[in-house]
């Protein structure tokens, strides 16, 4: 990436063209980035990708008109062209008159805390370099699967961006950021035709945190033989033990509800529950967007808003909903913020092993397949595969197997937490354990 830093200049045209023509509340995003990604299929690259981007995001507000508008072009003929056009698209909206820009008194108290977003070390990486981590993967994943291997594809990627953000009311912010991943999926012959597979997969910001290539290798190859000789079980309702990196299809579900919008379209099942109990003593969820590290940390939000921690359950009591400020104003409520940052769950003290062994009846899910959840009437339901629990030990894989209930419920039968928070995302979260889980199958 280029050292000339052309976005507060970029930026700055930007807003300037706004306000000479007309508009007063003005907000702009200058962003660069670039994108390199290796595919590695049979021992050989299958693909190499690369992409740089500079860009701007200008939002515009007039008289409860409001307009957002993106380009790449930034040639001075074509930002004046882009700048006439976006100006003329917004005096011909509706008006709104919730379409304000944010108020500056939000921008207040932002941290100025090193949140360790970028890691200079992302210029030294080589093509050679992601290849060899390619490579090691997959031959990580063929090795550990042994006669079974059919397939192994792998990917490794490094991003890097720039954001710079102003507007017309006296906010200006800037960020930098890089991440790092890698995953590795591998395909295995079952009984007949099955195909089982298993993935494993890392995010990381810093390049000295993501995990080996033998280890991603073979883990994906331990998830796909997990599935080997996979049946279905009889219907009935049992514990369910969800797995750290699998938690998060369940935990959007329930996020779903969280949302301004959902709130406002009257589309949440958390509707008038704030400050009320809602799950059991174990839900305790945090948004911490100053989280050192963090693949979703920031120290503002899209709007500006100065980024802090968001309580979401606090011992099961819901606290709070993302609430930007069009839907704030909707709603008469104070803005929060427009959207999730990095989703903490407190650890427990038992691992995954002490857990399972707790279990006389039951299932570890590893993955969800499909399903649906309702954020209006709160019933959910979603395909599941994982191992049985029998008498504490694991016994034989599961699939084919559905489970169904509805959220006002189903968060109240959650018993336990893991020990073991996933660190390659921007979910936090451990192995969460629920009671009197209904499962269907035979």
């Amino acid at each position: 990436m280029s050292g000339e830093n052309r976005l507060p200049d970029v930026a700055g045209r930007m807003l300037d063209g706004a306000r000479e023509r007309g508009i007063a509340d003005v907000r702009v995003a200058a962003v660069r980035s670039r994108n390199v990604s290796v595919v590695w299929r049979t021992n050989r690259v299958d693909k190499i990708q690369e992409s740089s981007r500079l860009g701007v995001t200008l939002s515009l507000y007039l008289d409860g008109r409001y307009t957002t508008s993106t380009t790449n072009d930034l040639r001075p003929e074509a930002v004046d062209r882009f700048l006439d056009s976006s100006v003329a698209l917004c005096r011909a909206m509706t008006p709104d008159p919730h379409r304000t820009i944010t108020d500056p008194a939000l921008y207040e108290g932002r941290s100025e805390a090193d949140l360790e977003l970028f890691d200079p070390t992302i210029a030294q990486v080589t093509a050679e370099q992601r290849k060899e981590l390619a490579a090691a993967m997959e031959a990580a994943a063929l090795e550990a699967a042994g006669d079974k291997a059919i397939q192994a594809e792998t990917t490794c990627e490094d991003d890097e961006s720039e954001l710079y953000q102003v507007h017309s009311n006296g906010f200006e912010g800037s960020q930098r950021g890089s991440y790092f991943g890698a995953w590795a999926e591998v395909s295995l012959q079952d009984e007949g035709d099955k195909r089982p597979s298993g993935s494993y997969g890392a995010t990381v910001r810093r390049r000295t945190e993501l995990p080996g290539a033998e280890l991603l290798g073979r883990k994906a190859a331990e998830y796909g033989l997990f599935r080997v000789g996979a049946r279905k079980i009889d219907s009935a309702r049992r514990t369910m033990l969800i797995e750290n990196r699998a938690v998060s299809r369940i935990l959007g579900y329930l996020l779903a509800a969280v949302s301004g919008r959902a709130l406002q379209q009257k589309q949440s099942f958390l509707e008038g529950r704030v400050g009320e109990p809602f799950g059991s003593a174990p839900l305790t969820l945090l948004d911490d967007p100053l989280l050192p590290g963090g693949v979703g940390s920031r120290l503002f939000d899209g709007e500006g808003i100065s980024a802090k921690p968001l309580s979401l359950f606090e011992a099961g009591v819901f606290r709070n909903f993302y609430l930007e400020t069009y839907y704030a104003k909707k709603l008469s409520l104070p803005p929060t913020t427009g959207g999730r940052s990095n989703l903490v769950l407190p650890p427990g003290g038992k691992s995954l092993e002490e857990l399972v062994a707790g279990i006389a009846d039951g299932v570890l899910v590893r993955g969800f397949i499909g399903g649906n959840s309702n954020s209006t009437t709160g019933d959910f339901s979603t395909g599941v595969y994982g191992t049985r629990i029998e008498g504490g030990k694991l016994t034989h894989a599961v699939a084919e197997m559905n489970v169904a209930g509805n959220h006002k419920e189903f968060w109240k039968s959650l018993v336990e937490v893991g020990n073991d928070p996933w660190l390659y995302g921007s979910l936090r979260v451990p192995s969460l354990v629920f009671d009197g889980v209904q499962f269907s199958g035979l």
